[in-house]
């Protein structure tokens, strides 16, 4: 069993990280322009690749495929349960983005899935008209306009840069889960979470398995067109080829 660790210890330790993390991040992000890839640390980065796709494919995958035998209902209410906490932390990003019409409707979407839809077990908002969206703390930093940096793969996690890798602090701390007293229910919410988020993307990595010559560039690059998509919120800057003569 994992030992209890002192909230406020943790709290502690996971905020000096983040400093450190920022300090790197205004050196070095802002060098790098959203959507450029930048990976000056690949060696490396393919190492942790490679222990990830292990613990994927010896635990991860396999739970994830049992989870999808669960009930229909099961599935679904466990899948809206965290996407209505997770609105916390997008309206959070509403706000730091200036964007009060989109964080209304976040806010009645969240304020409805919790009274009506039993802690948003049931999604009630998205037939009224108040869609889910997503936003985050690298999409904030990438809003106003803090280049991505190295691109970083991360322990379990996965594809992440120097921007984004820190941000994860910042979202911890302004979602629900970070209220839990003992660290061990954070991580049991934080495993069933990543299970939950692994069967959504089954597909997804078997045709990733399937049709990539290089699964570890295929990684990274798709990673920088999501999250590049993710901060313009679907209309991305369109690149612009000048003509040229031999």
């Amino acid at each position: 069993m994992i030992p209890l660790i002192p909230k406020q210890h943790a709290q502690n330790t996971a905020l000096a990280l983040f400093l450190g993390f920022i300090l790197l991040l205004t050196g070095c992000a802002s060098t790098t322009p959203d959507g450029e890839v930048n990976d000056p640390l690949e060696t490396a980065n393919r190492s942790i690749y490679k222990f990830n796709e292990h613990f994927d494919q010896y635990l991860l995958k396999p739970t994830a495929l049992g989870f999808q035998k669960l009930p229909t209902p099961v599935q679904t209410g466990t899948h809206n349960f965290f996407m209505n906490l997770n609105d916390v932390v997008v309206i959070t990003n509403d706000i730091l983005q200036l964007n009060l019409e989109q964080g209304t409707s976040d806010t009645l979407r969240f304020s409805v899935n919790t009274v009506f839809g039993i802690l948003g077990l049931i999604d009630m908002a998205t037939p009224m008209g108040l869609p889910k969206h997503q936003e985050s703390f690298a999409e904030t930093l990438g809003h106003w306009g803090v280049g991505s940096g190295p691109y970083l793969v991360i322990p379990f996690l996965g594809s992440s840069s120097l921007r984004d890798a820190p941000a994860l602090v910042v979202d911890f701390f302004t979602h629900p889960a970070s209220a839990l007293s003992a660290t061990n229910d954070i991580i049991g919410l934080a495993a069933v979470r990543m299970v939950d988020v692994r069967s959504q993307l089954l597909k997804t990595t078997d045709i990733r398995d399937q049709l990539a010559l290089d699964p570890y560039i295929f990684t990274r690059e798709t990673y920088y067109q999501w999250r590049q998509n993710r901060i313009y919120d679907g209309n991305p800057p369109k690149v612009i080829i000048e003509d040229f003569e031999e």
